[in-house]
């Protein structure tokens, strides 16, 4: 057997010439939105922009990090309860955090499971990187290559679309960038006039050269070639910018074009590979194959019941598909932690080991499982990690061109700092503000959240210039403000909402667009009414923010 796997690496090795520096085809394109310099250029600033967010706190590169392979590096932390809604127990999930729920004017609603807090989907985010190559995206298969004008309902691309599929998808998802009734309409007038990437820092210098002194209007014309910023123009650029992050240059990929070499020991990871897993993992197969590297399989590995998630059936509704999921590309694999649709494990040893064991639950668990246990040793087991590992580009990476990108605003240090811990009330518990908002100029939703508070509960919000970080006492409620005489108390007359101890508020302000107030610093702590606390009253924790 090991002297078949030898031909056959040997085969896969020597199936280009030598010297060819990439054997990958381009990926298809719909013949309707061809690729451009400048169409990708304003693709990488919209999937990069969190002004595409109706929070301006998630963009699509928010889940899609470069350096994490082409996925969310925050899900090692389980986001979502899953399907007992209990945070702690087995069927918790790695999924994406998204926005807070909120409606038009900014303020918070609550959702079932996160309150006012940031939301997260119940699956882990599949790679942006190489998902040119696919058919059918997200793990269902859901995006098709038929696209579909989100507004008029008309077919705009017929073939090869499945990027523009999906781009049209979370931009108006509720727990992923959206407020409750935004429509595609109401994301292209917003986007027009806003200047591109407000929000992030440290552009690539080809991005910033692109959208300096510029608005999305004026880049959009110059695009597209008349004036217009529509929702289906915005998926366009955004999938054609997806269509230049091919990961092609592994060493893996330099092997077996002849122009690197791989280890003695992650030559025996492949031969162990090709033995076991690439009936399913046909990517590493791309000299074979031709066509790039083309997945667009579906199987169930027994990782969880099929009752926590049916996966493809709940698109297909064929019995046979009940608990399947995409077959993700191992390219860039050893980057993506944690794995599965779920995050459920958090190493490529553990993914071994699962697959060692034939996967943990049996229910319509793909029978090719079976042919595993047992066969792969200690020794294989290493071997198989560092084949994996193998197949990292080094460009993704180190984040270097195409895969460069912008820091986020949410990743930033510009983000509200809390700190301190307020009074305690009713519940037994202490006031919790939520402050993610983009603290920048002419932000016309700025929005301020308390939680864990009486309902129905009055609400003022204490203000200063400066803060103490260790409390100050007064009338037995901490307060974190420096109590200087610049310190303001703003009632507000919206009461809390909710019930007993658990209602919560929010407030929206307008930042002005007002030069003079960039880089102010300011410090603010919520004072609530509750019979529980201290005199009548509770505090919160307390935040600062700079204007930017």
């Amino acid at each position: 057997m090991r002297t078949h796997l030898c031909k056959l690496t040997t085969a896969l090795a020597t199936a280009l010439p030598l010297g060819a520096q990439t054997f990958w085809p381009t990926p298809p394109t719909p013949a309707g939105n061809p690729t451009t310099p400048a169409k990708t250029l304003l693709g990488k600033a919209l999937f990069w922009d969190e002004q595409l967010s109706a929070s301006g706190t998630v963009a699509c590169g928010t889940c899609h990090v470069s350096g994490a392979g082409g996925s969310d590096p925050r899900a090692f932390v389980p986001r979502h309860p899953g399907p007992d809604g209990v945070f702690g127990t087995a069927d918790d999930i790695g999924g994406a955090l998204g926005v807070v729920q909120q409606d038009a004017a900014g303020r918070y609603v609550t959702a079932p499971l996160f309150g006012i807090r940031p939301q997260a989907t119940t699956r882990r985010p599949p790679s942006a990187i190489n998902a040119a190559y696919q058919p059918l995206l997200f793990w269902d298969g859901r995006a098709l290559g038929t696209f579909t004008d989100p507004v008029s309902g008309t077919v705009l691309l017929p073939a090869d679309a499945a990027l523009e599929s999906q781009a049209a998808a979370p931009p108006v998802s509720t727990v992923e960038m959206s407020h409750l009734g935004r429509s595609w309409n109401d994301i292209a007038a917003d986007l027009q006039h806003r200047a591109p990437l407000l929000l992030a820092e440290n552009l690539p210098p080809a991005l910033q050269s692109f959208v300096a002194g510029q608005t999305y209007a004026a880049l959009f014309a110059q695009v597209f070639g008349s004036p217009g910023v529509t929702p289906a123009r915005i998926v366009f650029a955004i999938a054609a910018y997806e269509r230049t992050l091919i990961a092609d240059q592994s060493p893996l990929d330099q092997y077996l074009a002849g122009t690197g070499n791989l280890s003695s020991q992650e030559l025996q990871g492949f031969q162990v590979f090709a033995l076991l897993c690439i009936a399913c993992h046909t990517d590493v197969n791309v000299t074979v194959l031709g066509t790039g590297p083309v997945l667009n399989d579906f199987r169930n590995i027994g990782l969880r019941p099929v009752a926590d998630d049916p996966g493809r059936f709940a698109i297909t509704n064929l019995p046979a598909d009940r608990g399947r999921f995409k077959v993700p590309s191992l390219r860039n694999v050893a980057l993506r932690a944690p794995y599965f649709h779920n995050g459920r494990l958090l190493t490529l040893g553990e993914v071994i080991d699962f697959y060692s064991r034939g996967g943990d639950f049996a229910d319509n668990r793909d029978p090719l499982l079976a042919r595993i246990p047992g066969r792969i040793t200690a020794g294989d087991r290493a071997a198989l990690i560092a084949f994996l590992q193998a197949m990292t580009d080094p460009r993704v990476a180190a984040e270097t061109a195409p895969f460069d990108r912008p820091r986020l605003f949410s990743a930033s240090q510009r983000v509200p700092n809390v700190f301190g811990t307020g009074t305690i009330g009713s519940g037994g518990q202490s006031p919790a503000v939520v402050a993610l908002s983009p603290p920048y100029l002419g932000n016309a939703r700025w929005s301020l959240g308390v939680d864990r508070v009486q309902a129905v509960a009055f609400q003022w919000l204490l203000w200063d210039v400066s803060a103490n970080f260790s409390p100050t006492v007064v009338l037995g409620q901490n307060v974190f403000l420096g109590m200087t005489p610049s310190l303001a108390l703003t009632g507000l007359p919206a009461l809390t909402q909710g019930s007993g101890a658990n209602g919560h508020g929010t407030v929206a302000f307008a930042i002005p667009a007002n030069t003079s107030l960039r880089g102010a610093s300011l410090f603010c702590q919520w004072l609530l009414t509750d019979p529980q606390g201290p005199n009548g009253f509770v505090t919160s924790d307390a935040f600062g923010f700079t204007v930017f």
